[in-house]
């Protein structure tokens, strides 16, 4: 086996969306030279493996077998035309934008992907490709440019997952019982495979997560892992064209048990050894911060698959309420627990240094640092921390809401008298001179500071400031255990939580 090809996949692990390249710059700016500029940029900010995505509903570059995003689209036309006069009027230039700058890139023979993975390689990085399974965006317009020719195809014979009900987008995610579908998705993986050198494709069943008619998810799961074993041989058949191994991963729920309920069972998968690469992923509401890493491992344990945990870009306490970006702080407290759990290392998903503006969010040299640094623990660790509670934002049809957030003290369901409590994964203890603080952000029920009694792993907070509805409590770093904190509160009346978060100083 050549060494210049021996296969990679070390952390943090990148996945660029099939969108992101194009929609941040202009036609003008497609060239081999502004492809090499962006790998080069992630290069330099530590990423260790790189996982170019090529679709959504459709190919992000000339294909034989799909049709290419921008099919359908007359660059010369009006914005009334067909495949844009849906959309809201503030996302036309953008959207026309990431065509124009997509069909210039083709027009002039480059492709994308191509070019992405030999620079990865002169950089010595991963060179994946990631292939999205069922991805809706635009699914509920009548004539979205994301659309394909087949999806509407399907939509129009009323073959997609839950027409007897058809009101928002999981409704309309194709039925992946139907062999027309799976044939679809299979034609294009081998044509990537044929194409490219490559050290893996990853399967993204998380694009758009569900797959199956309700309560066919443990039939369609059996469907699924058939349908992989001709993936896997088409990969082993790449690997002795290109003289090295091909890889096979796939991204799956953030939780085992809800992974397999909804039909994606890749502990299965793993012990089967039909993959190389599994991924617990939340689907796009918040970054998870309670992945329950120690689980996978001992369910994955024996096999010899590179366990990978995702972090969105999202951060959003509770369903449906406020959410933001998530800051350095946020995403080095992520990463710490992830690592520190024992996963392999840790995938960034949405976390682009201009898709979201986070250059100027975080600034550049930030970027830099926190990604140069989730790939060993102890630097991560060292670096400003935040821990918080957010939720899992997937779950199995049937299965209940799990969010922790927002709280009332109920007190009647508390093995202890009054009061309610959280737990808060936090990775590694730190050291004992590193300032803590515990952030609590009340609901419109804000408490009387006299009536609250607060306790981090039943030792009593005494010290706090408060701004409005949010009070700071400075916690000695020696009361913190390794993994996780319980924090309790007690109160008069029933005063809300709506945000909870551990800070921790930097080394």
């Amino acid at each position: 086996m050549s060494t210049i090809h021996q296969t990679k996949l070390r952390g943090p692990l990148f996945n660029q969306d099939s969108t992101d390249f194009f929609y941040a710059r202009t036609p003008a700016d497609m060239t081999v030279q502004s492809i090499h500029d962006y790998i080069d940029r992630l290069a330099g900010a530590g990423v260790g493996t790189f996982i170019s995505c090529g679709n959504a509903m459709k190919a992000n570059v000339a294909t034989e077998v799909w049709e290419p995003e921008w099919s359908g689209y007359d660059p010369a036309g009006p914005d009334d035309q067909p495949a844009l006069r849906h959309l809201p009027s503030s996302s036309i230039p953008g959207t026309r934008n990431r065509l124009d700058a997509a069909k210039r890139l083709a027009d002039q023979g480059i492709n994308f992907h191509a070019e992405a993975l030999a620079r990865c390689r002169h950089h010595g990085m991963g060179a994946w490709m990631t292939i999205r399974m069922n991805d809706v965006h635009g699914c509920m317009d009548p004539d979205s440019p994301l659309l394909s020719a087949f999806f509407k195809e399907q939509r129009a014979a009323r073959k997609l997952r839950a027409m007897h009900r058809d009101r928002f987008w999981m409704d309309r995610a194709l039925d992946w019982e139907l062999p027309e579908v799976q044939e679809h998705y299979l034609k294009y993986i081998c044509e990537v495979l044929s194409r490219y050198d490559l050290d893996g494709i990853e399967l993204d069943w998380m694009r758009f997560v569900v797959h199956f008619r309700p309560g066919r998810e443990l039939v369609g799961g059996k469907v699924i892992t058939a349908w992989m074993h001709r993936v896997r041989a088409e990969c082993d058949r790449a690997a002795k064209r290109l003289g090295h191994p091909v890889l096979l991963g796939a991204r799956v729920p953030t939780r085992p048990e809800s992974a397999r309920r909804i039909g994606l069972d890749g502990v299965a998968w793993a012990r089967s050894g039909l993959i190389d690469l599994l991924v617990a992923t939340p689907f796009w509401a918040t970054a998870d911060f309670d992945v329950p890493v120690d689980e996978w491992m001992r369910l994955l344990a024996g096999t010899k698959v590179h366990f990978s945990v995702s972090v969105e870009v999202r951060y959003q306490p509770a369903p449906e309420g406020p959410a933001q970006m998530l800051s350095t702080a946020l995403l080095s407290g992520l990463g710490a627990t992830i690592l520190h759990g024992g996963a392999d290392s840790v995938y960034l998903f949405n976390i682009f240094p201009t898709g979201h503006g986070l250059d100027k969010l975080w600034g550049a040299e930030n970027f830099n640092a926190v990604l140069r640094s989730l790939s060993a623990l102890p630097d991560v660790a060292a670096r400003e921390r935040v821990h918080a509670i957010t939720y899992h934002d997937v779950r199995a049809p049937g299965e209940p809401m799990g969010n922790a957030l927002p709280a009332t003290d109920d007190k009647w369901d508390q093995p202890s008298p009054g009061g309610f409590a959280f737990r808060i994964q936090t990775g590694p203890k730190p050291e004992t001179n590193r300032a803590v603080q515990l952030i609590v952000e009340w609901g419109k029920s804000e408490p009387s500071a006299d009536t609250v009694r607060a306790y981090l792993n039943g030792h009593a907070l005494s010290r706090f400031s408060a701004a409005e509805a949010v009070w700071t409590y400075t916690v000695p770093a020696k009361l913190l255990e390794d993994e996780a904190q319980v924090i309790e509160f007690e109160c008069s009346g029933k005063p809300t939580v709506v945000r909870l978060e551990l800070k921790i100083a930097a080394k």
